[in-house]
């Protein structure tokens, strides 16, 4: 039996950690979205660029394997981020 290693929040909060986002791995997904909201404003434009280029390119490796609440989040950041400068 094979089993599929699926994307959760913890895996998302991960990924903004390494974009420089302060947030604990565990956190809830209100928490989550707050930290990189409040990393949103303070952000270079290429540090905006970076973090849209690499949350598009989690998106797409995940497709199929994130679990809908991490989904919903992502997809929410990625909108807000895109709407940035």
């Amino acid at each position: 039996m094979m089993f599929a290693d699926l994307v959760d929040l913890e895996d998302l909060a991960g990924q903004l950690k390494t974009l420089g986002v302060d947030v604990a791995v565990d956190a809830e997904p209100a928490v989550i979205s707050a930290a990189a909201t409040r990393w949103l404003s303070t952000a270079s434009s290429d540090q905006i660029a970076q973090a849209r280029a690499h949350l598009g390119e989690f998106e797409a490796a995940s497709e199929g394997l994130i679990l809908p609440a991490a989904k919903a989040l992502l997809e929410s950041l990625i909108t807000e981020i895109s709407s940035q400068k």
